[in-house]
């Protein structure tokens, strides 16, 4: 039998471990949302994006602002123009598409908006509002790390 390691953990170690955890079901669960409607987060996160800027942006511009991998933006953008929620747009530079959200891209935010803030509300029921700023404010410290 192979000898065996004692391990002791850091509170840091533990931390990070419990937070990865917490992540990898969130996804999971997100995944399992957003397949209703035949997309995934990513997709739904390129609407956000879009809803959010206000005029049409860059492949490029969208993959900056992306929550996860932004390697594969042109196939989420394929995916949303082809059910007619986004639509590309030619710009001066014909190595750049620009990317608008569509009346039904705003329309289909509108309907499913009321499900996302549900299942956000419904993950985090647990902490009440000033522990969910403090979870929110760490976090950002984590992420400005």
């Amino acid at each position: 039998m192979a000898k065996r390691v004692k391990i002791t953990p850091s509170i840091a170690e533990q931390a990070q471990i419990r937070l990865m955890r917490v992540g990898d079901r969130l996804w999971r669960a997100s995944d399992e949302r957003f397949s209703r409607w035949d997309m995934t987060d990513n997709h739904y996160n390129v609407l956000r994006i879009l809803n959010g800027s206000g005029e049409p942006i860059s492949q490029s511009e969208i993959g900056r602002r992306m929550l996860s991998s932004r390697a594969n933006v042109p196939k989420l953008v394929d995916h949303l123009e082809e059910r007619g929620l986004v639509k590309r747009l030619a710009c001066g530079d014909r190595r750049v598409n620009l990317v608008a959200l569509t009346d039904g891209g705003a329309d289909f935010l509108e309907q499913t908006l009321p499900d996302v803030i549900s299942f956000a509300n419904e993950t985090m029921k647990f902490l009440n509002r000033d522990e969910q700023k403090q979870l929110f404010k760490l976090l950002g410290r984590l992420l400005d790390s």
